[in-house]
């Protein structure tokens, strides 16, 4: 507890005080849960003998992944005398600059994709083959309902909140900043199909867009307008598309 008598206020520096070690092992938790998850998806047959049942069953098993993930970083804060409040610091101003952030965030992620698939690709990735498939309309709700909030919040929380935090209190903000983008890119391997060019675009747009989180990270220090902002852009670029199949196919 400091000056103003709130106890989160410590967070920072008890996000500063958590090792090296234990920051570099919740980064790579959640990758570790995705890829774990998936696989024993994977390896169980479809109860209606359509194996885009277990697509669908991956996306529900990332919020579980998400609070698993939130659980221990929270845990980590308290050990060291934070709190994930005082990480995130809520305040009315962030919805605005959540806003922002989720401009910067689209065109970001736009331009990094870009260069991605120029790069894996050569231009554009071939357009998917086969029937589209069927999307239910639980599973659109989900998505735009559910999915893009445990996603922000445990994203931001675990890389830039706890991760970069404490790898840049301990290795600098650049070493802290790449080792950071450098999980999350490999985190969304896990959500790729196993296709080397795929999972090269894959790899090289979240990279890219992990070092865009982190540089606005350094810029609003704080985590609320980012999780707005994360927020934001899965729901456009996730949850609102699937929604809208969900009813088309209504």
């Amino acid at each position: 507890m400091n000056k103003t008598g709130h106890p989160h206020d410590a967070t920072p520096t008890a996000v500063a005080s958590v090792p090296a070690s234990t920051a570099l092992a919740l980064l790579f938790l959640r990758p570790f849960l995705l890829f774990c998850s998936f696989a024993v998806l994977w390896l169980m047959p479809s109860a209606s003998g359509d194996p885009g049942d277990n697509l669908l069953w991956q996306n529900v098993a990332i919020v579980g992944v998400d609070l698993v993930s939130l659980a221990v970083a929270t845990a980590i804060l308290r050990r060291h005398g934070g709190t994930l409040r005082g990480l995130i610091s809520p305040r009315v101003a962030d919805v605005g600059w959540g806003l922002l952030a989720a401009v910067i965030a689209i065109a970001g992620f736009f331009a990094a994709s870009f260069v991605a698939n120029f790069i894996a690709y050569g231009g554009p990735p071939p357009a998917p083959t086969g029937a589209a498939p069927t999307i239910p309309l639980w599973f659109g709700l989900w998505c735009l309902l559910v999915m893009p909030v445990t996603i922000a919040v445990a994203e931001e929380v675990v890389y830039r909140g706890v991760g970069q935090g404490a790898l840049s209190a301990h290795w600098g903000r650049w070493a802290g900043l790449l080792v950071m983008a450098a999980v999350f890119g490999l985190q969304h391997l896990a959500l790729t199909p196993p296709d080397p060019q795929a999972w090269v675009a894959r790899y090289l747009t979240t990279f890219l867009a992990g070092l865009m989180f982190g540089l606005l990270y350094w810029w609003f220090k704080r985590l609320s307008p980012l999780i707005v902002g994360h927020w934001l852009l899965d729901v456009l670029g996730l949850g609102l598309p699937m929604f809208l199949a969900a009813t088309a196919a209504l």
